[in-house]
């Protein structure tokens, strides 16, 4: 495992945890109960975790394959390490804070106005913990009203 964590784009001395982590757990599935959401609150919105990504044959929950797909999407040197929210990330910053990859304010949009050319990418991420430990800390579970 530790050649596979070596590939990461991560900065060594701020993701020990999420590291650790990795090794202890690997993947973690949120999604498995009917009715019940693990979520974090960001910018005072409840927002459900689905994966925290490890080392996987299934691309969905591959920290490596998530990287690769969302390569010149997240910004340079960031770390998608978990999907939330439906289509969004949570992404581990080279000072180790986590913050929120929002798919509709953050993604790279194609400029119509250019051949082959994208709008500007928004890199302005929601801060959502100090650190890796501080989000695992924020999770919460929660009951799912039946509609």
């Amino acid at each position: 495992m530790d050649d596979l964590v070596l590939a990461l784009p991560l900065n060594r001395s701020t993701a020990g945890a999420y590291v650790q982590f990795l090794k202890q757990y690997n993947v973690v599935l949120f999604n498995t109960e009917p009715y019940i959401d693990y979520c974090i609150s960001c910018d005072g919105e409840l927002l459900p975790l689905e994966v925290l990504f490890g080392f996987s044959q299934v691309d969905a929950e591959d920290v490596l394959a998530t990287n690769d797909m969302y390569e010149y999407r997240i910004p340079e040197d960031y770390c998608a390490i978990a999907s939330i929210n439906y289509g969004d990330l949570l992404c581990l910053s080279p000072q180790g804070e986590v913050l929120y990859w929002n798919h509709e304010v953050h993604d790279l949009y194609l400029d119509m106005t250019v051949k082959d050319g994208y709008l500007e990418q928004n890199t302005d991420l929601s801060f959502v913990a100090e650190s890796f430990d501080a989000f695992m800390s924020m999770i919460t579970k929660t009951v799912v009203e039946d509609d």
